[in-house]
């Protein structure tokens, strides 16, 4: 029942989506800021408490606001979850840092610790990039028994392959390099969160200026580095060295050159580097041909979980699920997923 309640609202099928909206009761929205970060907070109609949701979103620049993460947060609250939203710092942005993760952790932690939400258990759900700040924030010990479950649409495992998969349209996988096209935005992310890991100084601010000055549909934007309009100190060109290259046979050479602290501080990004630690069931769902992620990553993140299970479907398109008749078997599986996913965070 609580599938249904969700689907016919996220997918806004014909008829049922105006049923369930007229058989369940509004949930009521609340606007919180939480350790800095604004979040949306969607709590079910009635009497608590009940299980929880802690939704990462996407590198979208609407983040909460987006129309299909709306439709998510309503269904669940309809489907009888309490639901938090926030806009994590610098996801918006493309940005993904320390920052992001920090305020990811301490949300989390702030949503078990309602006296509406049962038992003080969390499901974590991420969106692509959220997808892996779920599965990492999962891993942080403080919380590890605190999570019900991850559902993760479309997540990366490793940001260096990500990162030499932006810059080089190349993707490295057990020892063979596939080529891939590569969309503007992953080239934005990837190219704005290497920026940004450097020191605060005039080099990344010029840096950061040029990124952000360039069209973000414009899948060439990064070439623009080549001219900062100042001469760079070592740290800040070895990063541009690093995205301005386009040979991934040179990109292990010059990612290793990379100030340690800066690698190490990327790495701590992945879930590569922590997803062993998850005691969560993991609970992936990726399309066979993504635009962002290639699939292996979803195999990768699958292979370092204790608990993970990967669910291949052509009914996203990227994280966004469609319903098609043309695919039965692949919204069977769709089906299912969502079923185990709220099946996990109810109990």
């Amino acid at each position: 029942m609580r599938t249904l309640v969700l689907l016919a609202i996220v997918l806004e099928v014909p008829l049922l989506a105006r049923v369930v909206r007229r058989l369940t009761r509004e949930p009521r929205v609340e606007s919180r800021v939480i350790d800095g970060v604004p979040v949306e907070i969607v709590v079910p109609a009635g009497k608590g408490p009940w299980p929880a949701f802690h939704f990462v979103t996407g590198a979208h620049p609407e983040r909460r606001r987006e129309p299909v993460v709306q439709r998510v947060s309503r269904g669940l609250a309809r489907a009888g979850f309490v639901v938090v939203v926030p806009d994590l710092p610098g996801l918006g942005e493309g940005e993904l840092t320390p920052l992001t993760f920090d305020a990811a952790r301490a949300i989390t932690e702030a949503v078990s610790e309602r006296p509406d939400v049962r038992s003080g258990r969390v499901a974590l759900a991420g969106a692509s990039a959220g997808a892996g700040i779920a599965i990492v924030t999962a891993a942080r010990p403080e919380l590890a028994d605190r999570i019900s479950v991850v559902a993760a649409v479309v997540p990366f495992a490793d940001i260096v392959r990500i990162a030499c998969l932006a810059t080089t349209s190349r993707y490295e996988r057990n020892g063979t390099h596939a080529e891939y096209e590569v969309t503007a935005l992953l080239r934005r992310v990837v190219a704005r969160s290497l920026v940004i890991a450097l020191k605060p100084s005039d080099d990344r601010t010029a840096l950061l200026e040029v990124l952000r000055a360039q069209d973000p549909d414009d899948v060439e934007a990064i070439r623009h580095l080549a001219t900062p309009g100042r001469a760079l100190g070592a740290e800040a060109q070895l990063v541009v060295d690093v995205l301005l290259n386009e040979d991934h046979l040179r990109f292990p050479e010059l990612f290793g050159a990379l100030p340690q602290d800066l690698i190490e501080d990327l790495q701590a990004l992945s879930p590569a580097a922590c997803a062993s630690a998850v005691r969560a069931p993991v609970e992936v769902i990726a399309p066979p041909d993504d635009p962002y992620f290639p699939l292996p990553e979803a195999h990768a993140v699958v292979e370092l979980v204790p608990r993970g299970r990967l669910t291949v479907t052509r009914v996203l398109n990227h994280t966004r699920p469609s319903l098609s008749l043309r695919h039965v078997g692949d919204f069977a599986r769709f089906l299912r997923w969502v079923r185990r996913c709220l099946a996990e965070a109810a109990a």
